[in-house]
């Protein structure tokens, strides 16, 4: 089975690298809108102690951009897992980053490092479930493996993703993705239906405003449209763009506090 989704994903890259396709956006020129959007909408968040202050029009248009980062992340690591040659390498580093970015994502929240103690939908970061995301990509390739015992991992992952940020949207956005990657089409209804369907988890439980602006990740559709399947000129981005994540919210959180003082 993967090896069979290597040849779907040579097949698709082929098709890419067509002279029409490769005037778009390599995956490099993807990741870096997402660090810009996903800069703006941390900073924007400086200061901010609850979503009704966070309302005025020029805040929502901030995180309006920021909905644009989440669904090129989820894109890319169903991405990563096609190109991989060391899965438990690539496992490794996401579980590396779950565990860093829990810590930096709760010292940016200015919450406690507990997460059975944290708000739903912010118990930890999304690395967390981009790692189960992962997990289940390889999870539904291993043929030894039968369907119930599939289904059952799956919804273990759920639970164990349902209180972090993104809930386990985004583990089965980038299990349908990479079980679909053959089908731009398809990948896309499914990240915007687990999308759509986090939105609707958020205005219920969190607040009414972000979870209507949780829809702007549709924005992301026609930027991913673009993708012309190579990677670019900077090998480097690649690890640079998850990485990036923990870091610059630390930042911004020392930032703040020295802000504060």
């Amino acid at each position: 089975m993967h090896a069979d989704r290597k040849g779907e994903g040579e097949g698709r890259m082929s098709e890419n690298n067509s002279e029409g396709n490769r005037l778009g956006l390599s995956g490099n020129a993807l990741k870096l809108i997402a660090i810009i959007a996903m800069t703006v909408d941390h900073l924007a968040w400086m200061g901010i102690e609850t979503y009704s202050q966070a309302e005025t029009p020029l805040l929502i248009f901030l995180h309006v951009i920021g909905r644009l980062t989440a669904p090129i992340m989820l894109f890319f690591v169903a991405e990563g897992y096609s190109h991989t040659h060391n899965f438990r390498k690539y496992l490794g580093r996401m579980v590396q980053l779950s565990v860093i970015s829990h810590f930096a994502f709760c010292y940016f929240n200015g919450s406690g490092f507990n997460p059975f103690t944290n708000l739903i939908f912010n118990a930890t970061s999304i690395a967390w479930p981009l790692t189960w995301g992962l997990i289940l990509l390889k999870v539904w390739d291993t043929e030894q493996w039968g369907v119930p015992l599939k289904v059952l991992i799956t919804l273990i992952g759920c639970v164990l993703t349902c209180t972090s940020d993104w809930s386990f949207a985004a583990p089965l956005a980038i299990l349908m993705m990479g079980r679909n990657r053959d089908n731009f089409h398809k990948q896309m209804l499914w990240l915007m239906f687990f999308a759509s369907l986090y939105a609707v988890a958020f205005f219920i439980v969190n607040s009414h405003v972000y979870g209507i602006l949780h829809l702007a990740c549709w924005f992301t559709v026609p930027l991913l449209s673009l993708y012309n399947g190579q990677r670019g000129k900077w090998r480097w981005l690649g690890k640079f763009f998850y990485w990036y994540y923990p870091v610059h919210m630390a930042l911004i959180g020392i930032i703040y506090r020295i802000w504060l003082s």
